[in-house]
């Protein structure tokens, strides 16, 4: 037979760099600065994403200009799309560990905002003193992390929200605070502004992260706004932090996150200062309850240092 071995193209299995191509597509919004990233070619990814979609045979990106947006279906596809990459990963170094000469690795879950200031220099900084020991990184969402961490396929993560259920399971340390932004459509009527009160966008229709991925994340948005005496309306609930600025971006409501995050593109939305009071969101490293072994405990004081090089140690350390 042909090369296709008769299958037709919805037919063939899709190829995992494609899944790979498609996460920093969505994650970037952008296939210029997705393909940056990956250091592929642009015409190339495009290919590719095209070829998944039409395998899946439904759009995952709305193209609109110079923009893209995902579908629907390309949000719910985002999620499992991220879940088997890092299985993948997973699995592979399981195997290698247990099977054949690797070292054991240390690994370290994180969300993407942490990556450049505080995951970057802190594996750096541990790898130098540390030589013989590997360190593999996951971008993972919270619940994601938290999952791995129970189940022994993560040994430490770097969150933001904890909920309390949580905290009762896993040793939990605030390393860093962040001051809390409102994020604003670039046409709403504050977002010329350079602060403003929370309290003003009591009338306003919220984006949120989803409390499934981001568990405590609707209750702590409850209680900053119950804070200034209003109770949000939340419209919408994203998986990612992209996605949510995509949201805010194509007009669905406004948000809160934290100041760290603004190094996230976020092109058709501006980060606005609250005024006073002033509030924060702290970042958590946790890991398993019990001792913790040399490495473990030697990469966690990294993290710490380079947390507090970041913002200084959160109030009460």
């Amino acid at each position: 037979m042909p090369g296709g071995y008769g299958l037709s193209s919805k037919d063939r299995p899709m190829e995992f760099h494609q899944l790979r191509y498609f996460i920093a597509a969505a994650e970037e919004l952008g296939i210029t600065r997705a393909a940056r990233r990956l250091n592929v070619t642009q015409p190339a990814l495009s290919r590719q994403i095209a070829a998944l979609e039409e395998e899946l045979g439904v759009a995952l990106f709305d193209r609109i200009k110079q923009r893209i947006y995902l579908t629907d279906a390309g949000r719910f596809f985002l999620t499992r799309a991220r879940q088997i990459v890092c299985d993948a990963a997973t699995s592979a170094q399981q195997v290698r560990e247990q099977f054949g000469s690797a070292r054991r690795t240390l690994r370290l879950g994180f969300l993407t905002p942490f990556l450049d200031d505080l995951v970057v220099p802190a594996v750096k900084a541990f790898r130098q003193r540390h030589p013989t020991t590997q360190v593999a990184l996951f971008e993972l969402s919270p619940r994601a992390q938290l999952d791995r961490l129970r189940n022994d396929e993560l040994d430490l993560a770097v969150l933001g929200n904890v909920a309390t259920d949580d905290h009762a399971v896993f040793e939990v340390h605030a390393i860093m605070r962040s001051r809390m932004a409102a994020i604003l459509p670039v046409d709403h009527a504050l977002s010329a502004r350079r602060s403003i009160a929370l309290r003003e966008l009591a009338g306003e229709v919220f984006v949120s992260l989803s409390d499934l991925l981001f568990p405590g994340r609707r209750d702590f948005l409850r209680a900053i706004c119950a804070r200034q005496g209003f109770e949000p309306n939340i419209g919408t609930e994203c998986d990612s932090l992209p996605l949510l600025l995509g949201a805010v971006a194509s007009g669905e409501g406004v948000a809160l996150l934290p100041r760290h995050s603004e190094k996230l593109p976020h092109g058709g939305c501006v980060y606005v200062t609250l005024k006073s009071p002033i509030t924060h969101a702290e970042t958590f490293l946790v890991r398993r309850r019990g001792p913790a072994a040399a490495g473990i405990a030697a990469l966690s004081g990294e993290i710490e240092a380079c947390a507090a090089a970041v913002s200084g140690p959160p109030e009460g350390k």
